[in-house]
């Protein structure tokens, strides 16, 4: 058993109500506290909650339903109650407690104007509670005893393990003959809690051979002992966990499918976008194999194209001298971009070897460019020469770079 706070609610809205913490043992580990729900909260501090509900307004009982099934039980229940109620079955709410030993079920009735009432405002206050129980149940009293726990003006009676009620002091004693008339059992032991400091009411014949104890302090202190003991949860039906998770469910059911929906909608876009790319990457790579094979026909196998590519450039490029083209064009370019005079029409390069066709303004600056490139290492040739009428010189120069 878990840490608990056991909390007896007012006789009406709004009234103070008591509380106080129960270990892990189920007994009280502190004083009674007095307060409002707001301030039990507090002192509840997360604890999970059990409600004493106030005795006058439950109506404890039993009906004879044959079956099992607790679904059929409870919407059986009211209509085999309806004829001992003065009230509507519609507007009372009804709690089966487990099978009794003659057959029937022990059944705990309350107003549901009141049940909710109960069960809201302390929700409101910020109270996770756990059950809600009849607080005459919450008397300790052993079996085959009648327990009567007096308060101020008001007596709890237990006459069960699930059997009880609340009655005006002045009318205990009558009750109490009648009861033991009823059952010829005068014996049967009656035990009595009072205030310490009060006396004992006249009981009659009900009365005769009870047994007397005293409390001290607020009643809820004695309740706390006996709240372990067999029981009936009311929050059962519309008030079970169950269905408040379906209550704090339902507002949200709306966003949750227009989540899910847009969670959907997305994953089929994604969908769609990952097999356009794919037939795209598809198409890209067979037409890279494609160039690759045009390329490279001599090729009878194309397993990655691009790195294919990247080996068989760098085979081309061990193959020439000089170092290729980037290593001719690294070594000749600054000289042809230095000189003045020179104008550079083509440049093509094969086989090693970088042709270059240009305009100079002259044969002096032609041949002054001849003598810097080949001072550069490169081994220069003029392939043609042509003298235009303005004295400018077209020319194809063939560049190696054979003496690097």
């Amino acid at each position: 058993m878990r840490n608990t706070l056991l909390l007896r609610v007012g006789k009406t809205p709004g009234d103070p109500c008591e509380w106080v913490l129960l270990g892990a043992d189920g007994q009280p580990t502190g004083t009674v506290q007095a307060g409002m729900l707001a301030e039990a909260a507090t002192a509840a501090n997360g604890l999970r909650v059990t409600v004493l509900v106030p005795a006058s307004d439950c109506l404890l009982t039993s009906v004879s339903i044959p079956g099992t099934n607790r679904q059929k039980l409870l919407r059986a229940v009211p209509y085999a109650l309806e004829e001992q109620l003065t009230t509507d079955v519609e507007d009372l709410h009804f709690a089966v407690g487990p099978a009794l030993g003659n057959g029937s079920h022990a059944v705990a009735i309350i107003a549901i104007q009141r049940m909710e009432s109960i069960v809201e405002s302390c929700y409101e206050a910020g109270l996770d509670i756990s059950h809600v129980m009849p607080e005459q149940l919450a008397v300790p009293c052993s079996e085959d005893t009648t327990c009567i726990v007096y308060e101020r003006d008001l007596a709890l009676v237990r006459t069960g393990s699930y059997a009880g009620f609340a009655v005006d002091p002045e009318n205990l004693g009558m009750i109490l003959t009648r009861q033991s008339v009823a059952d010829d059992a005068v014996d049967n032991p009656v035990h009595i809690y009072l205030p310490a400091g009060t006396e004992l009411p006249e009981l009659g014949v009900g009365g005769a051979a009870a047994q007397i104890g005293y409390y001290h302090g607020s009643v809820l202190g004695l309740l706390a002992i006996g709240a372990g003991s067999p029981s009936i949860d009311l929050l059962q039906g519309a008030y079970s966990h169950s269905q408040d998770w379906g209550k704090l469910w339902r507002p949200w059911r709306a966003t949750a499918a227009l989540l899910l929906a847009v969670f959907v909608v997305s994953n089929v876009v994604m969908a769609i976008n990952y097999f356009r790319l794919d037939s795209e990457q598809a198409e890209l790579t067979s037409r890279i194999s494609e160039i690759y094979k045009q390329t490279f026909p001599d090729t009878k196998r194309v397993v990655n194209p691009r790195v294919q590519m990247q080996q068989q450039l760098e085979r081309l490029q061990r193959s020439q001298g000089g170092g290729g083209f980037m290593v001719l064009l690294a070594r000749a370019g600054d000289v042809l971009r230095s000189n003045e005079g020179i104008e550079i029409s083509a440049a093509n390069f094969r086989a090693g070897r970088l042709d270059v066709d240009l305009t100079a303004s002259n044969l002096q600056v032609l041949d002054q460019l001849k003598q810097t490139l080949a001072g550069k290492g490169l081994t220069v040739e003029i392939q043609t020469a042509t003298t235009e009428a303005d004295q400018r010189v077209k020319s194809r120069l063939r560049i190696r770079g054979d003496s690097a």
